[in-house]
């Protein structure tokens, strides 16, 4: 075997722990090694230059039918459920997904067995079997996938976008494919395609690797020169053709709106700009900053402005599609009912405001900030799970230089003036795209594939005329430097005591304070991870705030309301890397902070100053009463699954309302008798504070004594928090919901008994050896239904397994039949099971509840759900580690037929289609 032909390594950051080399190997295959030096598990990416703007004209479809294809087995291990039952077995997972002009394969496992599983995942890559059988089966799951997404409102919506887009462009196929698309053809069938496309498409100068591990970079470098030195040695018989240089869309295509009628409600107007690609502007970042200036939401921005006339809600700027010859920028706008009737003003506001930024915006200044902010993300990056970096990396790989890869993210080099100038004069009411998505709109048409209704108008001459006057009396600006730009960078200095800590091997927790009244303080200062960021997590446990469907939906609104406010005021600390966010849980409220700690101790006092004096207008009020009334009205049209699944937690737990309930309750709620709720749905209310990263104890203690001070907390509450669960006696109890998906679902669910350790190891295990295996079985080979799948779900420490289909093709009866009879052979199967079996899923689970949680927000999120769901129980993980170890095969047997089959007890959930 050749050894690699060449290295170097990457530029990065002096903070990043990872060490990179990008090896060429001897076919001329391009590899980055990624050494990450803490990782428990190990990852590899597979991306490739080719999607379906590469599909035939005739077999649309063809490039995300091959991404489900190359997964089901290979030469050397034709056993189609063998790769993935490996990967399970050894605490990892694998996934796969398709795009316009790119694939990528990835997957991870435990350390130690990554060497065989980079084998598999070759084999996979390099000698795909084809099987005929398999390939049927197979393009029946494209097929129910393709069905289970008919009313997904964003394909639709992209549909319409491939409709009145130049149909000689590959943006307008089809990307999915279905039964029809992908069937076989008089001259050619379906799997001669698929060889033909990979053939041609997966040879090493169209690909790119990516191994991140623990491994030295040696023993990586060797991993993939042993498995891939052969990769795709064959001739291809065909030749890879260039994608067309034709425009994304024809002079007529432009200059007009697009109606589209959704099937929920939805109110939304999307500007759409066509610019030349941008591919090589990444070291610029010239539209990322264009869109910084026009999605600003500060004072003087159009989004600030739109929103105090109450035409809208949300704004942003810049996303879009874009590709090899054609970029796609948009105003993205969600609109309010008053502004539904002013879409003309709208729009002349956007346009008044994108001549502002033409004339005042590009600003070297301005730009020096946007970089200086860009440049600290990439200083000091957040550390990310291996099989996420890898996936990332590996589509770098195709865009980037290669001493890029790591830091083209982030590369901002200097404004480019003349770039930037020609942009924004691009962005004319003449060479727009308007779409308005409404129920109202006028519509004559429908799309080929997922019927979505819609209609095409020019923009008449004197809309274009008003587009291109100013709006009288108001005038708007562009950002003013922003005040919230960290100046510390360095992390805080340790205390001889936290330095000592650092110093030991045990991981060290929060401390609990207790000395401020009606608040338990929870704190640690971060020894390992030296960066300047921290994460701050304040709870309002407030006993009444879910006693009704109404309270709840009250404390909901209040949220929305809040974050609403929050975001206009201090939308500057937002874009300065200090991160807010406000919501509900459990029977309370809370606000989250993270992110650069410099100013995160006076941004909180003002996030919460601004809160408890919270009033908004009776046209807010009424605005997002409105809003979410909609949504939770619209919750039946959505996937039936996912419907029920909300309705298992209404069922049992306590204060977890059903969408209409929640709907209902407010339907009569008027501004004035919102106003007379809030004050007792805010009573008896006590807090828990948690501050985590580079933070000293002092600065917690003394923030934890100002919301004591300036805030309704008490330390005895009349009225408590409750958590309680419903528990389902022996039997089975049967619900059924109604949904007005086309599609069918059925869920199981098996509650435990107690709340015993013992009994959560062998919920765990359960899920462990069943979920493979019911996958497999019951999508895989009996094409029951795309969404297909089986959770370990605990409900205020009882725990529980949770079995589910979603089909297009098998109504709820026959899909619960068929998982009752899996259920009864795999609990008759377990008799049989070996030892190594036995063996691999206690392993499987012990690296799971082992696994040491990656980067400061990993392990604030860790520490902040032990801290509001346990108590404080930071050592749970471990006590059911034990519980695991201690499982004996014949009397988890014997549990799992109890709990299962013999005496469960069980909820089996069915959509339907009859009304209630």
């Amino acid at each position: 075997m050749s050894q690699a032909r060449s290295t170097f390594t990457p530029d990065s950051s002096p903070h990043d722990e990872q060490q990179y080399r990008w090896i060429w190997l001897p076919n001329n295959f391009p590899v980055l090694l990624v050494h990450m030096p803490d990782a428990q598990h190990s990852a590899a990416s597979f991306a490739v230059n080719a999607g379906h703007f590469h599909d035939p004209d005739d077999a649309p479809g063809v490039a995300h039918f091959l991404e489900h294809i190359l997964f089901l087995g290979s030469e050397r291990w034709p056993d189609p459920e063998a790769f993935g039952q490996f990967v399970q077995q050894h605490g990892g997972h694998y996934n796969a997904w398709t795009g316009t002009e790119h694939s990528n394969f990835y997957f991870s496992v435990h350390a130690d067995a990554f060497a065989e599983g980079l084998e598999r995942f070759h084999s996979l890559l390099h000698e795909p079997r084809f099987d005929p059988a398999w390939v049927e089966k197979e393009r029946q799951s494209i097929e129910a996938e393709y069905r289970l997404k008919k009313k997904d409102e964003l394909r639709r919506l992209y549909e319409v976008h491939k409709t009145t887009a130049n149909q000689d462009h590959p943006f307008a196929k089809f990307s999915v494919g279905n039964a029809q698309t992908l069937a076989d053809q008089p001259e050619v069938s379906i799997r001669e395609r698929l060889q033909s496309y990979y053939q041609t498409h997966y040879q090493p100068q169209y690909s790119a690797l990516v191994l991140v591990g623990p491994q030295s970079l040696d023993t990586l470098a060797a991993l993939a020169e042993s498995s891939f030195h052969d990769f795709a040695s064959r001739q291809s018989e065909s030749t890879r053709s260039e994608l067309p240089d034709v425009p994304m869309y024809q002079p007529d295509q432009l200059g007009q709106f697009i109606y589209v009628r959704p099937i929920k409600q939805a109110s939304r107007l999307i500007i759409t700009f066509p610019l030349p690609e941008i591919n090589q502007d990444y070291l610029h970042k010239t539209t990322s900053f264009i869109a910084h200036l026009l999605g600003y939401e500060g004072p003087g921005s159009l989004c600030h402005w739109l929103r105090q006339q109450l035409w809208i809600t949300e704004l942003s700027a810049g996303g879009g599609m874009s590709g090899y010859n054609f970029k796609d920028f948009t105003l993205n706008l969600q609109l309010t009912d008053a502004g539904m009737m002013k879409i003309d003003a709208i729009l002349q506001a956007c346009f008044q405001f994108i001549r502002t930024v033409r004339q005042q915006g590009l600003q070297e200044t301005l730009y020096a900030e946007r970089q200086k902010m860009v440049g600290l993300a990439y200083r000091f990056p957040e550390s990310i799970r291996p099989v996420d970096l890898a996936s990332q990396l590996s589509i770098n790989m195709l865009h980037y230089q290669p001493e890029h890869v790591i830091s083209g993210d982030f590369r901002m080099d200097g404004l480019h003036m003349d770039f930037a100038l020609g942009l924004l004069q691009k962005m004319t009411p003449e060479r727009c795209r308007v779409t308005v998505i409404h129920q109202s709109v006028p519509v004559s048409r429908r799309t080929q594939y997922y019927h979505a209704e819609y209609s095409t108008t020019p923009i008449r001459p004197d809309q274009l005329a008003q587009y291109q006057r100013n709006i009288s009396d108001v005038c708007f600006t562009v950002p003013n430097r922003n005040p919230y730009i960290p100046e510390r960078l360095d992390p805080l200095a340790l205390t001889a005591t936290k330095q000592e800590e650092a110093d030991t091997s045990t991981t060290p927790l929060p401390t609990l304070y207790t000395k401020s009244p009606g608040v338990r303080l929870w704190h640690l200062q971060e020894t390992e991870l030296a960066v300047p960021h921290s994460h701050m997590y304040l709870s309002l446990q407030l006993p009444l705030s879910n006693a009704s469907a109404r309270n709840h939906a009250i404390s909901r609104m209040w949220c929305e309301l809040g974050q609403d406010v929050l975001n206009e005021k201090f939308y500057d600390a937002e874009i300065a890397g200090i991160h807010f966010n406000l919501y509900t849980q459990g029977a309370g409220l809370t606000l989250h902070i993270a992110g650069f700690s410099d100013r995160q101790p006076d941004l909180f006092k003002d996030l919460m100053t601004t809160l408890a004096t919270l009033r908004p207008s009776p046209e807010q009020f009424y605005t997002a009463r409105d809003h979410m009334r909609r949504n939770w009205e619209s919750m039946h049209q959505h996937k039936p699954i996912n419907y029920l699944f909300s309705m298992l937690h209404h069922k049992l737990q306590y204060g977890a309302y059903t969408a209409q309930q929640l709907a209902d309750s407010v339907a009569d709620l008027d501004y004035e008798h919102y106003l007379n709720l809030l004050p007792g749905m805010l009573r008896d209310a006590q807090a828990i504070l948690y501050i985590y990263g580079d933070s000293e104890a002092t600065t917690a203690k003394s923030l934890a004594h100002w919301v004591s001070e300036n805030f309704p907390v008490i330390a005895k509450p009349k009225a408590k928090v409750s958590r309680h669960v419903s528990r389902l006696e022996e039997g089975v109890v049967e619900a059924a919901f109604y949904s007005a998906h086309t599609d069918h679902a059925c869920a199981w669910f098996y509650q435990g008994r107690t709340t015993d350790l013992a009994e959560k190891a062998g919920f765990l295990m359960l899920n462990q050896l069943l979920s493979p295996r019911f996958f497999n079985e019951l999508r895989t080979e009996r094409q029951l239904g795309y969404l297909v799948g089986s959770s370990y779900v605990p409900m205020h420490g009882l725990p529980g397994l949770l079995c589910y289909i979603q089909s297009p093709s098998h109504d709820a009866e026959q899909l619960s039949a068929a998982m009752t009879d899996f259920t009864q052979e795999f609990v008759s199967d377990l008799e049989a099971l070996d030892d190594l079996a036995w063996g691999k899923a206690k392993h499987a689970i012990l690296t799971h509840l082992g696994e040491k949680s990656v980067g400061l927000r990993a392990r604030a999120q860790r520490m902040w759900s032990s801290i509001i769901n346990n108590q404080g129980e930071f050592g749970l993980a471990d006590r059911i580690s034990q519980q695991v170890h201690a499982l004996e095969k014949n009397e988890f047997v014997n549990f799992a037929r109890l709990r299962l089959v013999d005496a469960p007890h069980a909820m089996v959930m069915r959509s339907t289609r009859n009304t209630p």
